[in-house]
């Protein structure tokens, strides 16, 4: 399975992680997957959000339909 190593800071807790990721994922699939591992990283101090989303390093919102691997 392909993965990228994305950067990931959480506003809320004021914490950056690295991640590696799939590529083959939805981004809305990705999102719980990265806030499965920043749970667990942060030793609790973040709690899952249903309306979570990404930006881009430019503050653009990514779409939850792409794919991982075509999301920029």
């Amino acid at each position: 399975m392909n993965k990228i190593l994305i950067s990931i800071y959480v506003l809320n807790i004021e914490s950056q992680y690295d991640l590696m990721i799939p590529i083959n994922l939805s981004v809305k699939e990705a999102i719980d997957l990265i806030q499965d591992a920043i749970v667990e990283l942060s030793s609790n101090s973040y709690k899952k959000n249903i309306e979570a989303v990404l930006y881009d390093e430019d503050g653009k919102n990514i779409n939850q339909e792409y794919i991982v691997k075509f999301s920029g």
